[in-house]
């Protein structure tokens, strides 16, 4: 395991530097591929530049405690196990970078037990000087980069702040008496060199000034004292004279309501819906902004506030205010602490941060291009939304109040008098690629040149799109997306996404030595896992040995990586796109674990799935009922729990109907299941026709009006995308009779049918086609067990695939439903119904998952010359409806000494049931390397339905055990219980 899969560099070691080494080392340790990572940084890892455990504790965190975590866990439960209260929402900043120190020591003491796996990582403590394109004789497509001369397959830039820009104030700036030193805020450094009773101008009024501030008060011996009255400045006697702010609007930001107050989480009845699909359906700034100034009018008289909407319009475009800046600040103070009514600046505010998501959505990568002066209207909105805290404002004010901070002005820096002795610069580098950076050296990144345009550069995963195996996701790359929180790790998902992709593109895909082809190839993708298993022949005896032959060995991480692309691909869309996993594809229950902890549903077909799955614990409004007969019992089982269930018939729902009335306490979920127009799509018999469902509901029909519906479902044959968007249509259609008639309908439900590829070779594939049907033809060899045509097997190469194929679907165009009657795509229509989009995928969500394992029994030919490998095990343990599996097994040469058959030896794998055509593969294979009795053969990716679907426990053979492997090699059967099947007393 020394060989190292691919090389990365993480510039930067902060709080985005962390959360990248630990997305980018489970994915590997999950996947099994080998990571060597360096991450640089000239500080400890972390802190940081913003959170360095020696900062004073009066710098607070201006975002609540409670988003803040790592690895380590949620930061309130850290500092409750050190001593800390955590009752204080904004602690010190220093506290935070102590939790992420530790965090970073916890990644490293992992790393350390973990290094079988064959990852490594180090922190290289300097700061990059130079970053470069390998250049060297090797250099092409995929040369890696050289960081400081040391060579990387991938580099991703997680660094902060520039260290000095264009916009920065020089070392000095004029005054009436001469030159005035500029000193800056970070580090304290320069500010505690400010001589006592100095006349000190800040540029800036905002979250920066205030830090400034305090440490020319607090941090010169100054306290804060709290009276009956309010807080009360106490001087140290070592403070300036005077501290004069100086800003672009003369005003200080707003106070942000604490998160335990009544404020914080304020929401209309019916929550703002409506007002987040404006926003994400914006096609202009100014339809954002209205958006916004919906959402506060409503917000404001939510909160018993005084209708305002003029005011509330003003605030959003930045035409309030003209009074006093602390008479302003006071106010404000008051409303955030409950002591004065809301205002429109609290409810534009409170609007903008609950929006927020929706916001960062429509104004981040490309999607921002149609939206001019966006950043005009965050900037303003920033003002109101992401204020000061209520602790801060407070003292602020009281230094206000003693004279020590004077009200902000309109000026230039070092024009105020009496003349300043020293110039403190408390505005920060913007967002986005600016001189002084290392991303700026870089040749070939190509920001676009403004800020409303500087989207495109970067994708959702942080790659830039100019320049192979080059990431930025720091303070670089903010203006590409929007509102880009170090701290906040449930905002944005670019960090995970990035370590997804450098896995997937360093996965190793096969064997060094098969053992097995057939004579008519098609070699199987495996995942890395699957390579280091079938690579031990040890290990791969050991399964058999202990767990009897065949066994399925399962592993589940590959199962999260497939969801997410899914979810990913939905997201790109601004569709919130859920996975309810077909359990019927495979029934070992760590896969319905999986699916759950990944914020996902499950599918159920039968009654003792549901129960398998509501005994796990997974919460009713997380399962989809879509069997096709549903015995009263398994209704009444459903409706009891809250189980969503996709009506077939307009008779089934009213038996739905009957069994909820007779329940007496929760209403039935339900979801009509559409059957398409045969004229546009094949005959199905699954579901009704639109027009059917649609006069049930116009007409209460069977009690409709007793049960909510909540969704509608399909239940589509194949794969095709495009079927897929004319099915859509009805469904949409269905959705707004719903409506219409009072309902609520949350998704539309597209079912199973996304296509997965088991092959990466697509020539092969042509290649196997052509030969199938040359023998079909009469033209070709037989190379099929009797000749078998294998007329209906799956096809084992597509594409797209999965993400793909899902974009390309939802950027489908649907309907006449858009502006002006012009076709919209499915996204929009999704999006502007408010609606989530749900997928039932069993086979694509569990490909690379699965391997069974089944020992050689004996070799023999048959009665007419043959050649035959038998196997034990039967070929209902390895088959789904279709004709054949269509991969090339794999043989893990377990057997010492010369091979019982000669290398190159053919034959038919041949399986345990008493049955003439009883075979496993039912093409000819071939053993390059020969193959003995004991030896095992690997079927390659199979968790998707041919472990389960027709397995059959006939001739009283036990069923296959279903072994887990997880990621640190331990196997563990699963706890599916089988024993209403077969009797298993005979299986360890």
């Amino acid at each position: 395991m020394s060989q190292v899969d691919v090389r990365v560099a993480v510039v930067g070691a902060g709080p985005r530097g962390l959360w990248a080494a630990e997305e980018l080392l489970a994915q590997a340790w999950d996947h099994g591929v080998r990571v060597a990572l360096d991450v640089w940084d000239d500080r400890p890892p972390g802190a940081g530049a913003g959170y360095g455990p020696d900062q004073p504790d009066h710098w607070t965190l201006n975002v609540s405690s409670r988003i803040v975590g790592s690895g380590l866990g949620a930061f309130d439960d850290w500092r409750r196990g050190h001593g800390d209260a955590a009752s204080d929402p904004f602690p010190p900043r220093s506290l935070v970078g102590r939790f992420f120190a530790e965090s970073w020591e916890a990644l490293l003491a992992t790393a350390r037990r973990r290094a079988a796996s064959g990852c490594t990582v180090r922190v290289v403590p300097r700061r990059v000087a130079t970053l470069r394109r390998d250049s060297g004789e090797n250099a092409g497509k995929d040369a890696g980069w050289l960081v400081d001369d040391h060579r990387y397959d991938h580099v991703l830039l997680a660094t902060g702040h520039a260290p000095s820009w264009p916009g920065a104030l020089p070392a000095s700036v004029p005054g009436a008496s001469g030159p005035v030193p500029v000193v800056g805020v970070y580090p304290p450094d320069g500010l505690r060199t400010v001589a006592a009773g100095s006349v000190v101008d800040v540029r800036g009024a905002a979250l920066t000034f205030v830090d400034a501030a305090l440490e020319l008060a607090v941090g010169r011996g100054g306290a804060f004292v709290t009276t009956g009255t309010g807080t009360v400045y106490r001087p140290g006697g070592t403070e300036p004279s005077a501290i004069r702010p100086v800003s672009r609007t003369g005003r200080f930001m707003t106070v942000k309501p604490d998160p335990s107050g009544a404020l914080a989480d304020v929401l209309p009845p019916d929550g703002l819906a409506a007002e987040e699909r404006r926003v994400r359906t914006s096609r202009t700034t100014g339809e954002l902004r209205e958006a916004v100034a919906c959402a506060a009018d409503r917000l404001l008289v939510t909160a018993g506030g005084r209708p305002a909407p003029d005011e509330v319009r003003r605030v959003v475009t930045g035409g309030d205010g003209g009074g006093d800046p602390v008479a302003e600040l006071r106010h404000s103070h008051a409303v955030a602490t409950g002591r004065a009514a809301p205002d429109a600046a609290w409810a534009v505010g409170h609007a903008w941060r609950v929006l927020y998501p929706a916001v960062v959505w429509r104004t981040s990568y490309g999607r921002r291009r149609s939206l001019t002066g966006v950043d005009l209207l965050a900037r303003t909105l920033e003002r109101v939304a992401f204020g000061m805290t209520p602790q801060n404002a407070a003292r602020l004010l009281a230094l206000l109040d003693a004279g020590v901070v004077h009200p902000p002005v309109t000026a230039t820096v070092g024009t105020l008098s009496p003349a300043a002795d020293v110039v403190v610069d408390a505005v920060i580098p913007p967002a986005g690629l600016v001189p002084g950076t290392l991303a700026a050296t870089v040749p070939g990144i190509d920001a676009g040149g403004t800020e409303d345009t500087d989207t495109g550069w970067v994708d959702e995963d942080g790659f830039v799109r100019a320049l192979d195996q080059l990431a930025v996701i720091g303070r670089d790359a903010d203006a590409a997306l929007t509102g880009a929180d170090s701290l906040n790790r449930g905002l944005h998902d670019v960090v995970p996404r990035w370590a997804r992709r450098v896995v997937a593109e360093h996965r190793r895909r096969h064997v060094d030595d098969p053992g097995a082809e057939a004579t008519v190839p098609l070699t199987a993708r495996l995942e890395p896992w699957a390579v280091d298993l079938l690579s031990d022949r040890r290990r791969c005896r050991e399964l058999v040995d202990t767990y009897g032959s065949p066994v399925n060995v399962l592993r589940t991480a590959p199962m999260v990586r497939n969801m997410a692309e899914l979810r990913d691909a939905g997201a790109d869309a601004g569709v919130d796109t859920r996975v309810f996993y077909a359990r019927k594809a495979n029934k070992a229950l760590c896969f319905v674990d999986t699916a759950v902890r990944a914020g996902h549903g499950v599918d159920v077909a039968g009654e003792r799935e549901l129960r398998q799955v509501l005994d796990r614990g997974v919460p009713g409004d997380r399962v989809i009922l879509s069997a096709a007969v549903k015995p009263d019992r398994l209704l009444r089982l459903a409706v009891d729990h809250g189980v969503t269930v996709s009506v077939d018939t307009v008779t089934e729902l009213a038996r739905v109907r009957d069994l909820g009335a007779s329940a007496g306490s929760r209403r039935p979920r339900v979801a009509p299941r559409i059957a398409p127009d045969p004229d546009l799509l094949p005959p199905t018999r699954f579901g009704e026709r639109l027009h059917v469902w649609a006069d049930a509901l116009r007409d209460g029909a069977d009690g409709v009006d007793a049960v909510d519906v909540v969704g509608v479902h399909l239940h589509l044959h194949g794969y095709s995308a495009t079927d897929r968007l004319v099915a859509l249509e009805d469904a949409l259609r269905l959705t707004d009779t719903a409506v219409e008639l009072g309902h609520r309908p949350e998704f539309v439900d597209l079912g199973g049918g996304v296509p997965m590829s088991y092959l990466d070779d697509g020539a092969q594939w042509a290649a196997f086609r052509r030969a199938r049907q040359a023998m079909v033809d009469g033209t070709g060899q037989p190379f099929t067990w009797k000749s078998d045509p294998l007329a209906t097997t799956y096809p084992f190469h597509q594409s797209p695939v999965r993400g793909g194929w899902l974009r390309g679907l939802l950027h489908g165009r649907v309907g006449q439903q858009g502006q002006q009657g012009q076709q919209e795509s499915a996204a929009e229509a999704l999006v502007r119904r408010g609606l989530r989009l749900h997928l039932e995928p069993g086979r694509s969500v569990l490909d690379g998952c699965g391997v069974i394992l089944a020992r050689v029994a004996f070799l023999k030919d048959r009665s007419d010359g043959v050649p035959l490998v038998g196997v034990e095990m039967n070929r209902t343990q390895c088959r789904t409806t279709s004709d054949d599996i269509l991969l090339d097994p794999l043989l893990v040469r377990t057997q010492d000494g010369p091979p019982e058959r000669a290398p190159g030896t053919e034959g038919f794998l041949v399986g345990a049931y008493c049955i003439e055509d009883e075979v496993i593969v039912r093409r000819r294979l071939r053993f390059p390397e020969g193959i003995s009795t004991g030896d095992v053969v690997a079927i390659p990716n199979t968790a998707g339905y041919f472990m389960h679907i027709l397995e059959s426990a006939s001739h009283q053979i036990p069923l296959a055990l279903n072994v887990v492997l997880d990621a640190d090699g331990t196997a563990r059967v699963d706890d599916i219980d089988d024993s209403d099947d077969s009797d298993d007393s005979d299986r360890p």
